[in-house]
């Protein structure tokens, strides 16, 4: 399955990643953010399964969010492609697709 691209936002001003949404740099508080594409490999450092959704998200249900730790050295929370299999905090996950903004994560290899 092809890697996607993870997209986040960089402080034109300083260089700060942020995973967002957010106006001003946590950094320099500079109005200076802008979206940018990373690469979607990483490290799976947390997840839960919703088993009951919100209204617009029961169709989805069961699924587990995730926080991961990307490579490009920043932290974004996103979804795992399946809640099947085990997975540990520490393994190696890459991102496969965007939904409505939201990065999609499997278990590398």
């Amino acid at each position: 399955m092809p890697e996607a691209r993870v997209q986040i936002l960089r402080c034109g001003r300083c260089g700060t990643l942020d995973a967002g949404p957010r106006l001003l740099c946590p950094k320099c508080h500079a109005a200076a953010m802008e979206p940018r594409e990373v690469d979607g490999a990483g490290k799976l450092l947390s997840w839960t399964i919703i088993r009951r959704a919100p209204a617009r998200l029961r169709a989805l249900q069961p699924y587990a969010v995730c926080v991961v730790d990307l490579d490009a050295g920043v932290r974004v929370t996103g979804r795992l492609q399946s809640i099947e299999g085990s997975f540990t905090p520490g393994a190696r996950v890459r991102c496969v697709a965007r939904e409505s903004d939201v990065a999609i994560f499997t278990a590398e290899g």
